[in-house]
């Protein structure tokens, strides 16, 4: 019954609407503005409306990404492909998976979910990952998130080569939050996901690395961070990304100073995701200057 009434709700438009529109009253504890937004989730929210840049549609596109920040920065921070298709069986992604030792499946036209291998996954499990990535190619992910530049994606299947830190730790992932100024200037909020599969939390840092004290949907555990090898290049890297954008947020690895470009969103958390405080969430509003279309 759950899942008929959520799809009634989400291929109704006016449903959609009011279903969002309470989900972020919940999530956020306040009655928003979307016509004159102030809060950082008042302007993602204004932008998934207002969406203005056709460069959403090729950024937020995990392959054509690519040849994006090749362009803009170089091949080399790239993680190397070893699939694209329009399709997967489980005896291709058999195949990739043990020559590779472990790759990364995903769907080009999401944000997930993301499957990372090791290489010694059962057939029965492939079989359940192409399955579902089968699934995710149907769905205008676009429409479920009111995030319309999915929705001109040609949606595929992308295998990726599966990165693998030096001692064998969680791959760290740094998610820099970057706002432009109509002037050029730029202002960076970096956040880092901590422990994932266990006791995921999240801390917030400036771009010199102080902590920031907030957190956003998980809890804040760590204080500190140890600077990344290399964190000036990263730093160089993210603001030549983001420059044709008022905001966008730039994923970053870090394996013993090698960079590797992650993805860029333009949505974070689809613009429902709470903030510790009222006065954080408008504090990162007031760091959006440029118009939220862009």
């Amino acid at each position: 019954m759950k899942k008929i009434i959520k799809f009634v709700v989400m291929n109704i438009w006016f449903l959609r609407r009011v279903y969002f529109y309470l989900r972020f009253v919940y999530k956020n504890k306040y009655i928003p503005n979307f016509r004159k937004p102030k809060t950082f989730n008042e302007k993602i929210n204004f932008r998934k409306k207002n969406a203005k840049n056709s460069l959403f549609v090729t950024c937020a596109d995990k392959i054509k990404c690519k040849e994006y920040v090749s362009d803009k920065v170089n091949e080399s921070i790239l993680i190397p492909n070893l699939y694209v298709g329009s399709s997967l069986s489980p005896e291709q992604l058999s195949s990739i998976n043990e020559a590779n030792n472990g790759c990364v499946v995903k769907a080009n036209h999401n944000s997930g979910p993301v499957y990372v291998l090791t290489g010694n996954e059962s057939f029965d499990r492939l079989e359940y990952i192409c399955n579902d990535i089968e699934r995710q190619l149907r769905i205008d992910f676009g429409k479920i998130q009111k995030e319309p530049w999915y929705s001109h994606i040609e949606p595929k299947v992308l295998i990726e080569e599966r990165l693998i830190t030096e001692d064998g730790r969680d791959l760290e992932d740094y998610k820099f939050h970057v706002f432009t100024d109509k002037d050029g200037t730029q202002k960076v909020v970096l956040h880092v996901d901590f422990d994932r599969n266990a006791n995921h939390n999240r801390s917030f840092f400036s771009e010199s690395l102080e902590w920031l004290p907030f957190s956003v949907r998980y809890p804040v555990i760590k204080t500190s961070i140890d600077k990344p090898k290399n964190y000036e290049k990263m730093l160089e890297v993210v603001k030549q990304l983001a420059d044709p954008f008022s905001y966008v947020r730039v994923d970053l690895y870090n394996i013993g100073g090698k960079i590797y470009f992650g993805e860029l969103t333009f949505a974070h958390g689809s613009g429902s995701e709470e903030f510790s405080t009222y006065a954080h969430d408008l504090w990162m509003g007031k760091l959006w200057t440029g118009s939220p279309s862009y």
